[in-house]
């Protein structure tokens, strides 16, 4: 499977138009992925939040379609497109182009033909190649890049990914939604085995979902030991584990 060529260059440009209205390149980012989570959800008041923070006099001044919620919401439209013409993890690539990897944290994502590389070795194969369900773990998942190409290699995979930076948390959350795919994305570290949000996406004949799990839900039994995931015709995983980045 060839590596897909992402360019982003145009979601940047949007977003770097709400970046030199005095806003930080991090917290631009940040808000971007947060807004498009709760829309997603249908979360109205944190979304209002993060709104109003970005409704000051001279912002609202701009034409229509040029105030930062405005451009927010194109880069979202952006980001759609360019997903659905690679199926890749474009929403990683936007953040490494847009300078937010960091050597103090080490998020330097793994590129996406190694990742097909370590899939393939991980035992991760072709959905025409098994009638088996497999099950693919990332405990350091960074933006799910792994994931995705599990995701594009076996659509029907269960997959489950940690990372312990909230943003790429995040990030995986909402690839493993835009890519219609089954899946649990974990907030914590995996090496103190520790805890601090969770989220879901499911697939369905209309297109991806996400919701945030709520503190009981996430103290459930790890999704590698569920068997039903809301799909009738979905069978029981066999557990795969990726390398992680």
């Amino acid at each position: 499977m060839a590596s897909p060529q992402i360019d982003v260059n145009e979601i940047v440009e949007t977003l770097e138009q709400i970046r030199q209205r005095g806003h930080s390149a991090h917290t631009v980012f940040r808000d971007w992925v947060n807004l498009m989570l709760f829309a997603l959800q249908s979360r109205d008041d944190p979304y209002l939040g993060i709104v109003d923070d970005y409704r000051t006099r001279g912002d609202m001044d701009h034409l229509e379609g040029q105030r930062s919620v405005d451009l927010f919401s194109k880069a979202f439209g952006q980001l759609q497109e360019r997903m659905a013409a690679t199926d890749a993890d474009v929403l990683g690539a936007v953040y490494e182009e847009y300078g937010m990897s960091s050597d103090a944290f080490g998020q330097h994502f793994t590129p996406h033909n190694v990742c097909e590389t370590m899939a393939e070795i991980a035992g991760v194969v072709d959905k025409n190649d098994t009638d088996d369900r497999q099950t693919v773990l990332d405990p350091a998942c960074g933006s799910g890049r792994m994931l995705l190409v599990a995701g594009r290699k076996q659509p029907d995979a269960l997959l489950l990914g940690q990372d312990r930076d909230p943003l790429c948390a995040r990030m995986t959350a909402l690839n493993c939604c835009f890519l219609n795919l089954d899946a649990y994305v974990i907030q914590g570290d995996s090496l103190t085995v520790e805890f601090q949000r969770a989220w879901q996406t499911s697939y369905s004949a209309l297109g991806g979902s996400v919701r945030e799990l709520d503190d009981e839900e996430g103290n459930q039994p790890s999704p590698e030991q569920q068997t039903d995931t809301g799909s009738e015709d979905r069978i029981a995983p066999v557990t795969t584990s990726v390398p992680s980045e």
